[in-house]
């Protein structure tokens, strides 16, 4: 848009200065757009079906949430927030490629440093946003979702304003069960890179050795109490 803007501008002041020229872009042109493909993205995932809520999940919609929310009112957000620990042992062995000769202790540490202030960033923007938008935001934790599966996905039912009758939310925990999204893989059978790849809570402790947690508590110890994880 900003291209747009800049060649109507040059020919506004050389091939039409003896004219009106042609309107520039508004400010709020480039959030049209956006709105709308977003809009397409989202009926994409509806495959014509007549949907009442439609998600989606991108991490990074934290940050872009206030934007998002200027652009659809009734834009609603959830937020899963789960032990830094189980999440940094998940990104290294999905992201993770064994070298030849490697140092893996001091790989992992790198790993952990290089995450630290993402994941800060993260949470802190998460709560901010529970403050900003309190009947719009809701945060679970994903140990939660895993201990009370059923009765937390009633509760964000609710939250969405969606049926939260029982044989939906039993359908939805079948459909959405580790065992369902892996192919068949039951939860704690590992398969490094694979987006699915182990379900279960504490696996962190066969990753992390103990002096890479105290280094990840000094850094993210504020997020325990405030989440209900044992350090």
């Amino acid at each position: 848009m900003e291209e747009r803007r800049q060649a109507l501008q040059s020919k506004n002041t050389t091939l039409f200065r003896h004219s009106s020229g042609f309107a520039l872009p508004e400010a709020d042109d480039t959030e049209h757009l956006i709105g709308t493909a977003i809009l397409l993205a989202l009926e994409q995932q509806c495959a014509g079906r007549a949907c009442r809520a439609v998600g989606e999940k991108t991490p990074e919609n934290v940050f872009f949430f206030p934007r998002l929310k200027r652009l659809f009112p009734d834009a609603k957000f959830i937020g899963i927030a789960r032990d830094p620990r189980d999440v940094l042992s998940s990104a290294w062995h999905f992201f993770h490629k064994q070298k030849a000769g490697e140092d893996e202790g001091a790989a992992k540490v790198a790993l952990i440093r290089q995450a630290l202030p993402s994941l800060q960033q993260g949470a802190r923007s998460m709560l901010a946003l529970t403050d900003r938008y309190p009947s719009d935001c809701i945060v679970v934790t994903y140990e939660r979702m895993s201990d009370a599966t059923a009765m937390i996905a009633a509760r964000l039912f609710r939250f969405l304003g969606v049926s939260d009758r029982d044989d939906v939310v039993r359908e939805c925990v079948a459909r959405t069960s580790f065992a369902a999204l892996s192919g068949g893989r039951p939860a704690g059978v590992a398969q490094d890179g694979s987006f699915f790849r182990k379900g279960v809570v504490g696996d962190w402790r066969s990753t992390i050795t103990p002096e890479m947690n105290e280094m990840i508590l000094r850094e993210l110890g504020w997020m325990f109490p405030r989440f209900g994880w044992e350090p």
